[in-house]
């Protein structure tokens, strides 16, 4: 029976054109019932959702709804990529089916499922194959490929996304991210495929082609990133939550192994559970307050001294401080100054820091970093678009330069110190925190206090994130609507403050808005748009839409001198800022949304 006529009446173009391949070629066969289904209940708006484009490479590999479709995550759209990036990895490197690839996989509920899947397409395409036993942080997944000299690494994980999400991430041999050429590349090849191939998962075990690997490379893991404590205090008192996810097999026992004996485990979210059910909107991710609520009420009823929270895969930390009977949540941006702060005056106090020295963040990543690096005497390299697999990039074109990487920050809550791995990662985001809230117990202070003294010092750097979800298709359209007219039509001035310039990243372009000059940004190319405000870079609105999620993302980040340098006088200037942004915020939703 053909339902060309029904779908061409119903469907975009694009939607027609991939449910037609799913419904007529050999590798989609195992979906085409559940799809004629769909089709004949007249689930449109599900199939447009589902089928109006092909799911791509993200800021972190291919990330989306688990289910039926081009535009989701499923067997086909996991085997295509696995079975692409063998074929893609031989193609630049003929041993790399003897070097192998590592696959590991969070949580979630699907993961298990879809990671053992992925092990038996890379089998059966000529790979030896390592899988962990069970779940793992996907930073330990990017050391085990150096570790184990693996040509590329699988994660199956959509990180901090919703339950009905998964993903697959890879990275290659040095162990960062997949970058450019090599993710449009693997997606290139995956549009090939027309048959995927998938080994028999038992046999393949017992002929060595997929190996188990565990305990041994967590050993090597759990000491590399142990390496990385800077101080000898330890007396801090710290409660810790996984959210359900893997980072009980990364953060707690690197801060373990590190000599953190007073660690107080929130017990119902030690239990790995996709479904997050302590979460009360169901998203795992130390970002959003609401996720930390048991882990901070633990915080307050036992005194302890800070909270330390991961995302499904670890690779994000979140961290809460308890000033007296209250709480700060600490900013992705704000952990991150603190973690820089004590790493850089760590290597100062032992005479090691030199010129040499560096920090990496993105573009969108507090430029209280810059203020620090400056005070410290150490290079910032900032020019990155938003993705850590640009810092793990970076890092790479580093080596053998003479120049050491110290810290690497995204505002998202992601932290690496050291080059053990080449991703995030939540263990030594954490151990830096840790480290630094136990020598500042021994002086009575807290991270924020010192925060605080950071502010009086270099001024404050104020940030707010704002997110605006555009979900399906008529979502995406909008998404993309939103920033071409913003391109074409950047408005002059937003409340009392005059846009100076608008820095295109499609273009590479920055332009004066009040003499149309046209000078080039050095960067990457992206979509990604930043509003600059009365001639000063420090004050700036970047818009984007997200890598991983149907949403456009907006980072206000605002400058101003401290009026002064004592605490009462701070903290209120600090307030003030931080409602002028939250004005800000809506009448820049209100002109670009309506």
């Amino acid at each position: 029976m053909s339902y060309h006529n029904a779908l061409q009446e119903h469907l975009s173009p694009d939607a027609v054109s991939n449910i037609t391949a799913w419904l007529n070629e050999s590798k989609y066969a195992e979906y085409r019932d559940e799809l004629v289904e769909m089709i004949e209940a007249e689930k449109w708006q599900d199939l447009e959702d589902a089928f109006f484009k092909v799911i791509e490479f993200g800021t972190a590999g291919r990330r989306g709804h688990t289910g039926i479709g081009s535009n989701r995550i499923n067997r086909v759209t996991i085997g295509e990529s696995a079975q692409a990036l063998c074929l893609y990895a031989s193609s630049h490197d003929p041993k790399a089916p003897e070097k192998g690839i590592v696959i590991a996989c969070d949580t979630r509920l699907s993961s298990p499922e879809l990671s053992r899947f992925t092990a038996q397409v890379c089998a059966a395409n000529g790979f030896k194959t390592y899988l962990f036993d069970n779940f793992r942080a996907t930073p330990e997944l990017s050391f085990a490929v150096r570790h184990l000299g693996a040509a590329a690494g699988i994660v199956i994980s959509a990180s901090h996304n919703p339950p009905q999400d998964n993903g697959f991430k890879v990275c290659w041999s040095d162990g960062g991210q997949l970058v450019a050429p090599h993710d449009v590349g693997v997606l290139k090849v995956a549009e090939e495929i027309t048959e995927i191939h998938a080994a028999d998962f038992n046999q393949a075990v017992a002929e060595g082609r997929i190996v188990i690997i565990g305990k041994d490379v967590d050993d090597a893991y759990i000491a590399a990133a142990a390496a990385e404590a800077e101080g000898k205090e330890r007396n801090v008192d710290i409660v810790y939550s996984p959210l359900h996810g893997a980072g009980q097999t990364n953060v707690l026992p690197v801060l373990r192994a590190a000599g953190f004996a007073s660690i107080s485990v929130v017990e119902d979210q030690m239990i790995p559970d996709g479904n997050f059910p302590t979460i009360d909107n169901g998203k795992p991710n130390p970002e959003d307050e609401s996720a930390n609520d048991r882990a901070v009420a633990q915080l307050l009823a036992e005194k302890a001294d800070i909270a330390i929270t991961n995302d499904p895969d670890a690779d994000r930390i979140g961290v809460m401080v308890r000033e007296g009977d209250g709480v700060v949540y600490l900013s992705g941006n704000q952990s991150a100054v603190l973690a820089a702060d004590f790493a850089l005056r760590k290597l100062k106090e032992k005479g090691e820091l030199t010129s040499k020295h560096y920090l990496a963040k993105t573009i969108v990543t507090t430029d209280m970093l810059t203020a620090l690096s400056d005070y410290y005497g150490v290079n910032m390299y900032t020019n990155m678009l938003i993705g850590f697999k640009y810092i793990g990039e970076l890092i790479l074109q580093k080596e053998g330069t003479g120049e050491v990487f110290v810290t690497g920050s995204e505002e998202s809550f992601g932290l690496l110190k050291g080059t053990y791995a080449r991703d995030k990662d939540g263990a030594t985001g954490a151990l830096p925190m840790a480290e630094y809230a136990a020598e500042l117990k021994t002086q009575g202070k807290t991270l924020y206090d010192r925060l605080i003294e950071l502010y009086g010092q270099h001024g404050l750097f104020v940030e707010r994130l704002e997110n605006s979800y555009f979900d399906g298709a008529s979502g995406f359209e909008r998404m993309q609507t939103v920033m071409r007219e913003l391109r074409a039509n950047p408005f002059s001035e937003l409340g009392d403050h005059v846009v100076t310039a608008l820095h295109d990243y499609q273009s590479l372009e920055r332009r004066d808005i009040a003499t149309g000059k046209v000078t080039p940004i050095d960067c990457k190319k992206g979509n990604v748009i930043v509003l600059e405000f009365d001639n000063d870079y420090r004050r700036r609105i970047t818009i984007r839409p997200s890598g991983t999620e149907p949403k456009l993302k907006f980072y206000i980040q605002w400058f101003e001198p401290a009026v002064a340098g004592e605490r009462n006088a701070i903290l209120e200037q600090k307030q003030q800022i931080e409602s002028h942004l939250k004005t800000l915020a809506q009448l820049l939703e209100g002109r670009l949304l309506g």
